[in-house]
């Protein structure tokens, strides 16, 4: 008897801790996490204790095959999570420093001393260091490697979509076109590389006709939100009626909300998500993300992801994962008032 009550004891314990691996125990609702964790170790409990009750005898076989079958169905979600983070932390530990987030900033006052002190080449290991670690921005660790003399391919090429943009600006529109109609064939639902290419046709050209081809394509793709459509149609009348004016301006505006105002939803999201990859512990990076697809793209489905994400990741705590959730209830609801 005190055999089996010691077998129970430590019985509870294995299971309670393994009952922490449970995926839908998410720390957000600990009251809920609780229960859910007992329950599923109140009932193998009893299963455990009806088989140290089982004698030996070849008959009771069956109901040994019977438990051992609902043990295994009610661990196997746990046993396979378990399973996957470690094999996840084998692959790629996980960095348990505690997060700074001011330690970007200083790196980047010490490469800037080191600059300012003539030792070059202490603040091109340095650069090189960090930008292996991926503690700071890349971007500002290459353009000053950039600055320091050593080349890096990455900043010297602009890209395709802001390569066109400054040709429309010089007026050279069949090179501008040229890089246009190549991003589109790559990728069919490209709106930013769609617009600019309408907007060449209907107010530069003149030839509104051929920018209507353009809107037709881009409607038939399955991805494409209809505010995109809607949007595309009404600014191909207003470019038809305005002439062509010429524009003295050398690059795409820089901020995030500019770029939103003037349509180039495309970029905007290119943008967050590469600095969210700089910057994976950056929760306005990852809101704002998630608002620019239910909000601009009436993409809700993306955004609950992106929420579930931070719902999920160790880097932010439950009160930050309840204010994103809470977030992703209003742009729901101001999209269905809206519809």
């Amino acid at each position: 008897m005190i055999t089996h009550l010691a077998v129970l004891a430590f019985a509870g314990l294995a299971f309670w801790w393994l009952s922490g691996y449970d995926s839908k125990v998410t720390g957000g609702n600990t009251r809920r996490d609780f229960i859910r964790r007992a329950a599923r170790c109140g009932i193998t409990l009893l299963l455990v204790g009806m088989l140290l009750g089982m004698p030996g005898a070849l008959q009771v076989i069956p109901m040994l095959l019977l438990i051992g079958g609902m043990l295994a169905l009610i661990w196997c979600g746990c046993i396979a999570e378990l399973f996957a983070r470690w094999f996840h932390h084998l692959i790629d530990p996980e960095d348990k420093r505690e997060f700074d987030p001011n330690k970007g900033l200083r790196d980047l006052d010490m490469i800037a001393s080191l600059i300012k002190n003539g030792r070059r080449e202490e603040a091109v290991q340095l650069c090189q260091m960090l930008k292996e670690s991926g503690d700071v921005s890349i971007l500002a660790l290459e353009t000053t490697l950039e600055h320091l003399g050593v080349k890096q391919e990455s900043v010297q090429k602009p890209k395709p979509l802001t390569e066109a943009y400054h040709l429309r600006m010089q007026g050279r529109f069949p090179e501008a076109e040229s890089i246009l109609k190549l991003l589109l064939a790559e990728d069919s639902r490209n709106v930013d590389a769609a617009m600019m290419l309408m907007r060449i046709y209907a107010q530069d050209q003149q030839h509104p006709h051929q920018a209507v081809k353009i809107l037709q394509a881009l409607e038939k793709q399955p991805h494409v939100s209809p505010a995109h459509v809607e949007f595309a149609r009404r600014s191909i009348g207003e470019w038809s009626q305005a002439k062509p004016k010429p524009e003295k301006v050398d690059a795409l505006p820089e901020s995030i909300d500019e770029l939103l105002a003037q349509g180039y939803l495309g970029t905007v999201i290119e943008i967050l998500e590469q600095k969210i990859g700089e910057q994976p512990r950056d929760l306005d990076l990852r809101l704002k993300l998630a608002e620019v697809y239910a909000q601009r793209c009436g993409d809700v489905h993306r955004a609950e992801k992106i929420v579930r994400q931070i719902e999920t990741s160790p880097g932010f705590t439950p009160e930050q994962a309840r204010n994103a959730r809470t977030k992703l209830g209003e742009w729901r609801n101001a999209g269905t008032r809206r519809h």
